[in-house]
């Protein structure tokens, strides 16, 4: 690698000397260059590429740590070095606050030394942007182990030696007794794997490991600790000086190399509070990139690293880590009603009462929108689980203050563990995914754990989905054709077209089990147009029979509604059957109107000014009904059959659908009442003065083929449905 370095020093024989010790570093190229104040060096770094920068302690009156603390104020990355003509403990320490790099004596400066410094310097700026401290209110998630307490001249300093050779280690202890005397807590480990084991007990300041451990490596060592989430700094020392060892060491994680025929006390004294300063650095700016800034809390890159260690440490230990999705069930009409404000008032209220249901050492995220997560490792009691998720359904349920408006907000929480129910941290994402995916839509909080149950039913959604792209082309779709009768006289006006699907390994599937599925992978636009083709194809066909005069309903979905040329689409289609447009009826749903009420009203508006009736289903169910039924003059409206399943013997019901009718009638709107299976509800409707029925009483759905003559032109109420009851 190349490096541009620029010296900041006004004496040319210090600059030679520097110049000279450049010269002699090997196994990386350097750029030197030179400026002789510290306000030509400012310019230059700010208009330059310099990757490290050595700066003279004193020039003239002006001090080196004002400058490095200037840099650092005005978001200056780049490492900086500070070079004096006198090894004092106390410019080192100011040095080191005012935050520099490093410092380095001229006097004993030679080339490994300064290769290796410049070397990881360069390492540690590579990359980085200064950012501004971020603290936020609730504090923040802590994926530790790590190292312990921040360090301070008031406390002893923790040290975990790793060495196997006694000697080195009476050696290494008295050099440490030298800088830190009575202030030193120093733990001695022989071997690696005890080593390891007291790395993640997460109680030492910095670990000095031994490059050789008997037959194993220390970087190894390094290199495990750091994947599995330690992020306390390591010093690795070495019986000889080798360039390929010390670029080894730094991309293993190791934050210095030190040769042990070279440390001295004041030496050891700057690398260990150096490597404590510089992980305290590095964790900052982590912490930084990994919090969501809304919340507070770990965002999707801090929680996939955590829960990806967790499950790490979890294998080597035979522990549990359990996994919670929890998604906001009413968040999206809080937003669209109150704004955007309102929805991040209302997420960082969740954020905090999330945060206040768990233990500190459990990971709660916030995975974006108003999807939330919380992995807890060491799970060692499962009445600790249901618990929590308890607790957190009881903060949910609270209402919750947005300015001058309560909100109730429901959830699910979805639940699955390592290793019973996943073996990666993939897999735990997917199981606890389809358990919250389980208790969706539902009004009230629910908490979902994970089943094989789930499994098997997520296993036959993905095969679903993935045959559902084949099934156009198989031509395994069918439309099944529904009676829809006039009350009064008993003829029939029309049918409604319902899409079934042959699956060759399933059967016969409804629709309620693909839709959604064709719908999130825009299938639905291909079938959508299919169906409108088939429909009408099959209105010209009984038209040509001689069995004319009835319409065919379609179901329209609001993702149709969003393509553009829609409208042009269906006259194409109606003029290439030569059929009229008012044989054909649109259906589409209330709720999917709510999605995009101004652009669906356009449309349906439309449609009716060429002479195509649009119909309202599940009417009642929304949110704006007396709205639409003022939108679109004309238009029919279907009454949800969760109406009138027990109209007959529930009087609000009966309320309901009776103000519904006498409303569109009022507004010259035709009803349909949809899922009449017994005669009760037929003889309540006609008394209710409906206009139209339809439902298994009077015929199920039925394929094109089975639909005779007889059906058209006669009372189909002696048919199908007990004319004497009527009568009565």
């Amino acid at each position: 690698m190349q490096l541009n370095v620029l010296l900041i020093e006004d004496d040319d024989e210090d600059h030679d000397l520097v110049r000279d010790v450049v010269a002699e570093v090997h196994d990386v190229e350097i750029e030197l260059f030179r400026e002789r104040d510290y306000d030509s060096g400012l310019r230059t770094l700010l208009d330059a590429e310099v990757h490290v920068c050595l700066i003279d302690l004193r020039i003239g009156a002006e001090s080196g740590v004002d400058f490095v603390q200037k840099l650092k104020a005005i978001g200056c990355d780049v490492p900086m070095i500070i070079l004096t003509g006198t090894n004092g403990p106390i410019a080192d320490q100011q040095a080191m606050a005012a935050g520099a790099a490093n410092f380095l004596d001229k006097a004993n400066l030679n080339s490994e030394r300064l290769g290796r410094v410049l070397r990881y310097a360069a390492g540690q700026g590579r990359g980085r942007r200064s950012q501004p401290t971020f603290s936020p209110a609730n504090g923040s998630p802590d994926d530790r182990p790590a190292g312990g307490s921040d360090y301070s001249q008031d406390d002893p300093m923790r040290v975990l030696l790793i060495e196997d050779d006694e000697d080195d280690y009476l050696l290494t202890r008295e050099l440490l007794i030298e800088v830190f005397g009575r202030q030193l807590q120093l733990d001695w480990i022989q071997s690696w794997h005890d080593g390891l084991e007291q790395v993640f007990e997460a109680r030492h300041d910095v670990v000095i490991v031994d490059y050789r451990l008997g037959e194993r490596n220390g970087l190894e060592l390094v290199r495990e600790a750091v994947h599995l989430g330690s992020h306390i700094p390591f010093i690795v020392l070495t019986g000889e000086g080798d360039r390929e060892i010390d670029l080894e060491a730094m991309h293993a994680g190791a934050t210095d190399y030190l040769v042990k025929g070279e440390i001295s006390g004041p030496l050891l004294d700057r690398s260990i509070r150096y490597a404590i300063e510089r992980r305290k650095s590095e964790r900052r700016l982590a912490d930084l990139a990994q919090i969501d800034q809304l919340t507070g809390l770990a965002n999707r890159y801090r929680f996939r690293e955590f829960l990806e260690r967790s499950i790490a440490r979890a294998g080597r230990a035979n522990d549990v880590v359990a996994l919670m999705l929890i998604d906001l069930n009413r968040f999206k009409a809080v937003n669209d009603t109150y704004g955007h404000a309102a929805g991040d008032l209302l997420l960082q209220e969740i954020a905090g009462r999330l945060r206040r249901s768990v233990r500190p050492s459990d990971l709660v995220a916030r995975l974006g929108g108003d999807e939330f997560t919380i992995v807890v490792a060491n799970v060692d009691d499962s009445d600790y689980l249901k618990g929590a998720a308890d607790r957190i359904l009881d903060e949910l349920r609270k209402p919750i203050n947005i300015g001058h408006c309560e909100v109730d907000v429901g959830a699910s929480i979805g639940i699955a563990t390592y290793p019973n129910d996943a073996g990666c941290a993939d897999s735990i994402i997917v199981s606890a995914d389809t358990a919250m995916y389980a208790g969706k839509g539902q009004p009230s909080a629910t908490i979902h754990f994970y089943t094989q149950e789930m499994h098997r039913q997520a296993a036959y959604r993905l095969e679903l989905e993935r045959s559902l792209r084949m099934a156009m082309q198989r031509d395994e779709f069918e439309l099944f054709y529904q009676p829809q009768v006039d009350l009064r006289s008993g003829h029939l006006l029309g049918f409604e077209a319902l899409l079934r699907w042959h699956h060759p390994e399933f059967g016969l599937i409804m629709p309620d089990e693909f839709i959604e599925l064709a719908e999130e992978s825009s299938m639905i636009l291909q079938i959508g147009q299919w169906v409108l083709d088939t429909a009408c194809a099959q209105l010209a066909t009984w038209q040509g029979t001689g069995l004319a005069g009835v319409h065919v309903a379609v179901n329209f979905s609001a993702r149709q509604f969003q393509e553009s040329g829609l409208v042009d689409f269906v006259a194409d289609t109606l003029t290439r059957h030569d059929v009229l447009p008012q044989q054909l009826e649109i259906e589409i749903t209330e709720s999917d109107i709510l999605r995009e009420p101004t652009e669906a009203h356009r449309l349906l508006n439309a449609f009716a000014d060429i002479g195509i009736r649009v119909a309202l289903d599940d009417f009642g169910t929304g949110y704006s009904s007396l709205n639409h039924l003022r939108a679109f003059p004309g238009a029919v409206i279907k009454i949800d059959r969760s109406f009138i399943n027990d109209i007959e013997t529930n009087a609000s019901n009966r309320a309901i659908v009776q103000s519904l009718i006498s409303m569109a009638h009022d507004l010259q709107l035709d009803v349909v009442a949809e899922g009449i299976e017994n005669t009760a509800q037929l003889r309540c409707l006609r008394r209710l003065n409906c206009d139209v029925v339809q439902g298994f009483l009077l015929a199920k759905p039925m394929p094109a083929d089975m639909i005779g003559a007889e059906l058209f032109g006669r009372n189909l109420l002696t048919v199908f449905g007990e004319a004497a009851a009527l009568a009565s």
